[in-house]
């Protein structure tokens, strides 16, 4: 169907149209108001119109039409899903796109997708995912009880912040005010809401007012007072910044039982620093000039470090294909120019 046929159905009944794939002028689409993801990167959106105009639209968006106040479709459609091919169209001067013509959705499923839609957004702010899930925790009527949020969390999109954002919305009120305020960025948020209630606002105000490295916080001192719970933070500073104070404590799980992914992230982070602090003993101290000048010395450490290396590259290299791959999952590709085109 043509957009002159399309136009003559307005102020008429369109459900016939459900499930139909159309071309829809794209001053006819509205994208969705309350869509949390604001900024959009313009030379991806760019090239992302250039590659549609070059190769053509690969998928289709998904609209569905757009009511009066008496319940008669206005002749335009809300936009459901493909705001970047909306906006890459609209940027480049493609005058319509192909669209599917869905069921306006519940304001449920329309919630869920939103919140989904900004959980499984990498560009997005934790803030503004955080932002998301509270206000459909609010609607969704189970905020005041967070023992049912996790129920929801494959409804919501789920994601790999998701048990972050959680932790801090589950902590003290204080955290969420620091946050907002800037004192503290989202990272150090989620470390001190690791803590007990009762400790996380003393936490807070401890590492600001002693101006601690979030890093040092995260990877030393929260699984030292999780283990030590009776112990101060200022014994915990003074026993975490010497390090090694791990080699004397036992592990909590049995032979053969794997700790939660958060503990073994933090332990690989710990491990970069104990890395970080050798480094720069062997920098600053000026040892780095005692090993260049021994033979023996200076092939040992090159071996160590050409192993480092490796698997450090190797380590990035995973990640960035994962990432890669997972782009390419969702709506499109990553602005990275992979096979030598961009699917929308």
């Amino acid at each position: 169907m043509f957009e002159k046929e399309l136009l003559k159905l307005e102020g008429k009944n369109v459900d016939h149209l459900i499930g139909t794939i159309i071309n829809v002028p794209i001053d006819r689409i509205s994208p969705d108001p309350d869509n949390l993801r604001e900024v959009f990167d313009v030379d991806d959106i760019r090239d992302l119109g250039l590659n549609m105009k070059r190769i053509g639209q690969l998928d289709e968006i998904t609209v569905f039409p757009k009511e009066n106040s008496e319940g008669k479709w206005t002749g335009d459609f809300d936009l459901h899903d493909g705001e970047r091919r909306w906006r890459a169209a609209k940027m480049v001067g493609i005058p319509t796109l192909r669209a599917k013509i869905v069921e306006k959705p519940t304001q449920r499923d329309l919630l869920l997708k939103r919140t989904s839609r900004a959980l499984q957004t990498r560009a997005l702010e934790p803030e503004k995912k955080m932002e998301a899930m509270e206000k459909s925790f609010r609607e969704l009527g189970v905020w005041e009880n967070p023992d049912l949020w996790e129920n929801y969390r494959e409804q919501l999109g789920g994601g790999t912040e998701w048990p972050q954002i959680v932790r801090i919305l589950r902590g003290k009120p204080l955290l969420r005010q620091m946050l907002d305020e800037g004192t503290i960025n989202f990272t150090l948020a989620q470390s001190i809401a690791r803590l007990p209630q009762n400790r996380q606002e003393e936490a807070a105000k401890y590492i600001v007012v002693n101006k601690l490295s979030g890093r040092f916080f995260s990877t030393q001192m929260v699984p030292y007072l999780l283990e030590n719970s009776q112990a101060s933070l200022a014994q915990a500073f003074e026993h975490t910044r010497v390090g090694g104070w791990r080699q004397y404590t036992k592990s909590p799980y049995q032979r053969g039982e794997e700790p939660p992914i958060d503990e073994q992230l933090e332990d690989f982070l710990e491990a970069c620093v104990e890395w970080e602090r050798a480094w720069e003993i062997v920098v600053q101290t000026g040892l780095i000039f005692e090993i260049i000048s021994n033979m023996n010395y200076e092939s040992r450490i090159k071996e160590a470090l050409y192993r480092i290396v490796e698997r450090v590259q190797a380590t990035l290299k995973k990640i960035e294909t994962t990432d890669a791959s997972t782009t390419v999952s969702s709506e499109m590709l990553s602005n990275r120019k992979l096979i030598g085109y961009k699917k929308e």
